[in-house]
Parts: structure tokens; C-alpha cells; sequence
């Protein structure tokens, strides 16, 4: 995922992210109050149903201001053919960073760093139902930004509720520490026996694995319990995954199975892993060679696990920015006019049964792409409609509806 943290990559989204704040006053939200117990307020009834009342087609967040030529703000629609504003047409969108997507209760969940969308306040978190933006607010408070350094950079669905991930301190005007649930109505914390959520940030990203909720970051306790930038939750309280990593996490993902993490570490439990791992449950094992600079994204597309990040080998092979892990071998996504991008991948995503990445890049196999490509397998090409291809502007976020 995608923030500012201790990456050159991410220290230069951290300038952007000043950028923005400073160019309009942030009002800090209220004091927080006491972490609200979980059983207080019950989830509604269909929490954490995708029936998705967000219009079809590919979904890209970033800094970027146009898309295919179309003017946006930091959020498209790639509709197959032509880009747009997410409702299909141009629309006001956040007025900052866009770095992180999820579908909850049918809406799109957007997150970053911004403090309105479509000119709605919403401190950094956003619902998109198809035609309006509106906020994600509790009884003491709205979204997660009460500084200007603050930002959403993971998001998922857990037991019905939507798991928010990043930096900031508060959700809702409730003290969280840098990952807060909310259930449709509220705000709440991840507490363990210890403390309540992480004890540095950021969270980077979020998944589901064996039923449980997996934390991934920067930070060295969760819940009081000593988790090193990796641990999980049940729904009642933290436990750790052996004795985790000696670097940043920055994503993750399941393929066969076993969860898979990537990042800037080179050892898990003590045992040598270039910059990605797998855990079967027990322990973690590396990935081949693994890769020589680190990595920052992860998904699955015909039977492969792809990585994208800073990298440019792995396993010792020349890759550029994006490799397959078969199960047992690493490979590039090779096209006619050449291997990988030409600059960094910060996420990805599958769509229409094609491999998409977005990033800084501004060729793909040797194809002129602007920040955001399509591969079908055998070559990369464009997304681009009447008006042009790509973006304006890096794309930190994708998501298929």
C-alpha cells in the first residue's frame, strides 16, 4: 500500500501530502474520547455486503487531476473503453492524496489524505454510493485526520466491519492508534489485554487469512503484545505470527493458500527473506531469491502471485518493477517491446480478466502507458479513450467493481 513512511518513495508523497493540507486550513477534531466498547452497538443488518451501488469498471486513485484526458479529482473510472469521473461523468472528488480502496455495504470506501470529497467534510475517509460522497461519522466525530500528517493507506472488510489502517490516532473522535473498525454507525478500537491498536505507524496494509484479520506496518506492538510490523486479530484480541519482521511490511496477499507479505525486510523470524515471505500457518519461508529492493504490492492473476514495487530483479533475474512468483520460480511480464516499466509500481489490481498495475511509470513493455497499464498474459497496452491514455498524475490505488 501506499504512504508516507520511511521510503524515498514515500517521503516524496509526504511533500504532496503537505502540499495539499497546507493549501486550506485543518480544523483538529474533537478530544478523543473513551474507546467504545464493541458490544455496544450491534452492526446493521448486511454489513460488509458487496452489492456494489458503485457504477462497474476499474477504479484508480492517486494525485492525478486528469484521466484519459477527462478531468477528475484523484479518483477515475475506467469504464473498458473510456475514463470518467466515478459517477460517469466529471464530478468534484477528494481534495487530496487518493491511496486506498474498498467495497462496504455496497459503497465504494475511499481513503487517503484529503479533508473533503465532492466538497462534503470527511477527514480522510470517503463512501462513494454511485452519486454522492458522504462521510464516515460516529456520535463523537467524522473520518480519521485531526492533523495534517494524518492519512488512511489500508482498508478491508472483517466479521461485517470495514478495518480502516494508517496514521492517525483518533477515528470518529475515538483513540484508536492507527487501525480503527467501523460498523455503519460508529467508531470503534482493536484492543488487546495490552493496549489498543499499534504503537507506530503506519499501518500499511490489511487482509484476511485462516478467518482472522492480518495488520501489517511499521510498528513493534499491537494490542501491548510484542508484533514485529506483522500481527493479527480475531474480533477479541491480538496474538503475533511468529516472531515477525526486521523491516517494514508494506503489502500483502493469499495465494495457495499461505499468506504472502512483501517489503523493505530482509529476515523474518531470523532467517534470511529478500524482501517477501510466505506463512503456511506455522512459518514463514522466503520466495526464491526474493527481490533486491523493495516491494509494494501484491495480487494473484492466472494462478501466479505478482509482485510490483521499487525492484528491479528478482530471484536475480531482471524483472523492472513487476514480477510472478510461479510457486516455485520468478519470472518477468514480458511484452514485444520489453520487460516490466519503467519506474515503480505502487499497486495492483485484476480486471476483466487482465493484470493492472499503476504507479510512476510512464512505459510498460516499452509501450507509452502514463502511470497505469493492462496485461493480458503475452503484452502490456494502455488504457486510453478519445481523449488519451492513463493519467496526469501517479496512481497509488485500484480496484475492480
Amino acid at each position: 500500500m501506499f504512504g508516507p513512511g520511511t521510503s524515498p518513495v514515500r517521503r516524496g508523497f509526504g511533500g504532496a501530502v503537505l502540499a495539499v493540507i497546507s493549501a486550506g486550513a485543518l480544523t483538529l477534531g474533537p478530544t478523543p474520547v473513551a474507546a467504545a466498547d464493541r458490544t455496544t452497538v450491534a452492526p446493521p443488518t448486511g454489513a460488509g455486503q458487496a452489492v456494489a451501488a458503485a457504477a462497474p469498471g476499474l477504479y484508480a486513485g492517486g494525485t492525478f487531476t486528469r484521466a484519459g484526458g477527462t478531468a477528475v479529482d484523484r479518483v477515475a473510472r475506467w469504464t473498458g473503453t473510456v475514463w470518467s469521473g466515478p459517477g460517469g461523468a466529471p464530478a468534484a472528488g477528494p481534495d487530496g492524496p487518493v491511496t486506498a480502496f474498498t467495497l462496504y455495504q455496497g459503497d465504494l470506501v475511499v481513503g487517503g489524505s484529503f479533508l473533503t470529497a465532492g466538497g462534503v467534510r470527511v477527514n480522510g475517509i470517503a463512501r462513494w454510493d454511485g452519486s454522492t460522497w458522504t462521510p464516515l461519522t460516529g456520535p463523537a466525530g467524522t473520518g480519521v485526520m485531526s492533523t495534517p500528517l494524518d492519512f488512511v493507506d489500508a482498508l478491508a472488510v472483517f466479521d461485517g466491519d470495514l478495518i480502516v489502517g494508517g496514521q492517525f490516532l483518533q477515528a470518529g473522535g475515538v483513540a484508536v492508534n492507527h487501525v480503527a473498525r467501523w460498523d455503519g454507525t460508529r467508531w470503534y478500537p482493536l484492543t488487546g489485554a495490552g493496549g489498543t491498536g499499534v504503537d507506530v505507524a503506519p499501518v500499511s496494509d490489511l487482509a484476511v487469512h485462516d478467518g482472522v484479520l492480518i495488520v501489517a506496518g511499521g510498528f513493534s506492538q499491537a494490542g501491548g503484545l510484542a508484533a514485529n510490523r506483522i500481527a493479527r486479530w480475531t474480533g477479541q484480541g491480538w496474538s503475533t505470527l511468529g516472531a515477525g519482521f526486521n523491516g517494514e511490511v508494506l503489502a500483502l496477499a493469499v495465494f495457495s493458500g499461505a499468506l504472502v507479505a512483501t517489503g523493505g525486510f530482509t529476515e523474518v523470524d531470523g532467517v534470511p527473506a529478500a524482501r517477501i515471505a510466505r506463512w503456511d500457518g506455522d512459518t514463514w519461508a522466503a520466495l526464491g531469491g526474493g527481490l533486491n529492493a523493495e516491494g509494494r504490492a501484491l495480487t494473484v492473476h492466472d494462478g501466479s502471485l505478482v509482485v510490483g514495487g521499487h525492484f528491479t530483479e528478482a530471484g536475480g533475474a531482471t524483472v523492472n518493477y513487476l514480477a510472478r512468483w510461479s510457486g516455485t520460480a520468478w519470472a518477468g511480464l514480458t511484452g514485444p517491446g520489453g520487460t516490466g516499466t519503467d519506474d515503480t509500481v505502487l499497486c495492483l489490481a485484476v480486471h476483466d480478466g487482465r493484470l493492472v498495475a499503476g504507479g510512476f511509470f510512464a512505459t510498460a513493455g516499452g509501450v507509452a502507458v502514463a502511470h497505469v497499464a493492462a496485461w493480458n498474459g503475452a503484452s502490456w497496452a494502455a488504457l486510453a479513450g478519445p481523449a488519451g491514455a492513463g493519467t496526469d498524475g501517479g496512481v497509488y490505488a485500484l480496484h475492480s467493481v
